[in-house]
């Protein structure tokens, strides 16, 4: 069964900045009776937050604190949702995975 299951996902690394970058969109499949789930994840020794297109460092979205491991998963119940994250600084990478 975990082989199952860990062949759902599907991931990547996606390279920031201190500009908005677009992580994800989501498919033309995403309903509200089937959201498509999307875990953004940030290992880094850099804070990231996640949000929408008025993402800032900080404000619009969700703070995913420095070295720790921290995520969110975030559900879409509508095709063509964006969600996009900036680095408080430097160029970490966040892991976005769809599950």
């Amino acid at each position: 069964m975990p082989a199952t299951l860990i062949a759902q996902f599907s991931g990547d690394q996606v390279a920031l900045s201190t500009s908005a970058v677009l992580l994800h969109t989501s498919s033309a499949a995403a309903n509200s009776n089937e959201p498509e789930q999307v875990l953004v994840q940030n290992n880094t020794a850099i804070d990231i937050t996640v949000g929408g297109s008025d993402v800032t460092d900080g404000a619009n979205g969700v703070l995913l604190p420095a070295s720790g491991n921290n995520s969110v998963t975030i559900s879409l119940k509508f095709p063509g949702i964006e969600i996009w994250a900036i680095a408080a600084s430097g160029t970490p990478s966040a892991n976005v995975v769809r599950v």
